[in-house]
């Protein structure tokens, strides 16, 4: 415990060195594990194999095709195209802090909901997308590792769930780092039925 609040404590002193020297740099507030959970329609594993970006209103956004490996919970296709804001176009880059970022040919853990445009998002943005490392010839983890800045979670969002499982109200990055995806796999079953009930 001592080690995650010690995290959150570097984390809330990083973000307030980046407010005041930048306004305009980007924070979010830490996603806890049932949160990003119920914003979800999918967990899976995918793999990503090319990607294009593009100009739209303004701005360059990157869609990456990705081949979906194992669906852990919810409904998604064989393969998605993920739409993820920054990219490049010539010779022309926009990196927009906090967003999802892909390497091709790499595999992911991915927390995926639909766009209108028949495309998928990364729920909670980077804190919803998960690199996978092989610990050996038949194990994949979760790479262990914090990709972006963020603030501790929301008081009222962590008093509304905590109560759930011990997991429930932890940041997902705690929850998942390091764990297999087999063990990945339990943990977001068995979140799943009490993150998407109907009378939710």
């Amino acid at each position: 415990m001592r080690l995650r609040d010690g995290l959150l404590f570097a984390l809330t002193l990083t973000a307030a060195t980046l407010v005041g020297r930048d306004s305009r740099a980007s924070l979010s507030l830490t996603v806890v594990f049932d949160a990003l959970l119920e914003e979800s329609t999918a967990a899976a594993v995918a793999t990503t194999m090319d990607e294009h970006s593009a100009w739209e209103d303004g701005r360059i956004v990157t869609y990456t095709h990705a081949r979906v490996d194992d669906v852990l919970a919810g409904g998604v296709g064989k393969d998605v195209w993920i739409r993820t804001l920054g990219g490049e176009v010539d010779d022309i880059g926009q990196q927009v802090e906090g967003e999802a970022t892909f390497t091709i040919g790499h595999r992911y853990l991915v927390f995926l909901k639909p766009n209108a445009e028949n495309t998928m998002s990364v729920v909670a943005r980077a804190q919803g997308e998960f690199p996978l490392v092989t610990a050996d010839a038949r194990t994949l983890r979760v790479l262990s590792t914090l990709r972006a800045v963020a603030l501790p979670p929301r008081a009222d969002v962590v008093a509304r769930v905590q109560s759930r499982a011990p997991e429930a109200g932890q940041p997902a990055i705690f929850v998942l780092a390091g764990k297999s995806v087999e063990d990945t796999r339990t943990l977001v079953k068995g979140a799943w039925s009490r993150t998407h009930a109907s009378n939710r």
